[in-house]
Parts: C-alpha cells; structure tokens; sequence
C-alpha cells in the first residue's frame, strides 16, 4: 500500500507542476503571434485581443520633370468618339505622342521625331521638328507616296504609312521651309528616336486610329 500512495503521489506533483508552467507562460504573455507573416503581436484591449497590420509601403507617386506630383492617368476610352474634339501635343524629348479630349489625356503613343534633335527648325533640310503650335491644313491619302531618303536604298514605298496630316507652318517659316506632318512609317523601330527629317512618325496602326478622329483645323502642340 505505501508503494502504491508513492505512485499517486509523484503522479499528482506533477500535474501541479504543470499547472505552474501553464500559469506562468500566460502571466507572462503569449508571443506565439511572431510567428505569423505581415503581423505584428496581438495589442491587448479590455475584453478583447486584435490584430494590428504591419504598416505598408505606399508608392511615390509619378513626378514630371520639374519634380511635381502628377494626377493619375485618366481612363482611356476603348473607341474614340469622332464628334468630339481633340488636340495633339508632341514632345519631342520624350519621343511622345499624346491626344487629348478637352484636359483628358485619351492616347499615348511613342513616336520619331527630326534627326536634328531639340530646338526650333531653322531652314529646308535641317531635319528639325519646328517647335510651336500649330493646325492641321490638309489630311491626305498617304498609301501610295515613296520616298528616297537618301541612304542608297532608292525610294521607299509605304514611307509615309497611310495617312499624312500636313500642318500649317507658314507664320513661323515665312515661306523658307514647308512640308512638316504628322504620318506614318516602313520602319517601326524607329519610333521613340530622333530618325525623320522632321515630321512626327506614328505606327501605322495608331495613325489609322487618329485618322478616324482627325480634322482640318486640329490644334498640334510640338514643344522640346
């Protein structure tokens, strides 16, 4: 009987021992939570334990070249509407094409611009895109135009795409230079480069888009 009552008593020290590390452990408070990814540990409120999220990364948001915030992009509409009213505005630094509908910017399309680079065009045969704003005059079929330009290759067919939007220069020319338009191009891979000998070279496809909405009369901005 005394070596039974032995083995009831160790039996029942140690559930009392256990009951101490239980106590102990939720005294000193429970950090199981580490363990959980994105959490932080459980914030204690009165008659209740919640969860606090890890604060999150916000990204900056887009900054122009002076360095300001600018507005996220509008909503591109799926179809241009052709009665409303558009305007162009080509930088020339940016290699960019963008139509706008009132304030709203509607198209963004890489483009090529004069081979001359920045700045304002001069003379015939400077390959500068003039700087300015500017109107379209004429819209011509464009489909069956070649060009020699000058690099061996003889004339080009398809050179100007099938459209070509020819823009009024005449008060900033004085008569010394004509010819600037906005067209398309045999050779997409130059698009987002200084390639032409003046006019703005859009893709072939996005020319055709631009067709549908374009008028004579349009507002084209071109700026460095």
């Amino acid at each position: 009987m005394k070596k039974g009552f032995g083995k009831y008593r160790a039996l029942v020290a140690g559930l009392v021992g256990s009951l101490f590390v239980l106590s102990g452990c939720f005294a000193l408070g429970y950090h199981g939570a580490d363990a959980l990814p994105g959490k932080e540990r459980p914030v204690a409120s009165v008659g209740n334990t919640e969860w606090k999220e890890s604060p999150q990364q916000v990204p900056e948001k887009p900054k122009d070249k002076a360095g300001k915030t600018q507005p996220p992009a509008a909503a591109k509409p799926a179809v241009l509407d052709p009665a409303a009213v558009y305007r162009i505005v080509v930088d020339k630094s940016e290699h960019r094409f963008y139509l706008y509908q009132g304030d709203t910017l509607v198209r963004d399309w890489p483009c090529a611009v004069g081979r001359g680079g920045l700045g304002q065009k001069q003379r015939r045969g400077d390959n500068m895109t003039p700087v300015g704003t500017f109107r379209v005059d004429e819209i011509d079929d464009a489909s069956t135009w070649t060009h020699d330009f000058g690099d061996g290759n003889g004339e080009i067919a398809g050179a100007y795409g099938p459209w070509f939007l020819s823009l009024d220069t005449e008060a900033l020319s004085g008569g010394r230079w004509d010819g600037i338009g906005i067209h398309g191009t045999h050779d997409p891979a130059s698009l987002g480069t200084d390639a032409s000998e003046g006019c703005v070279r859009l893709a072939n496809k996005n020319l055709e888009e631009l067709h549908r909405i374009a008028r004579v009369g349009m507002t084209v901005e071109i700026r460095d």
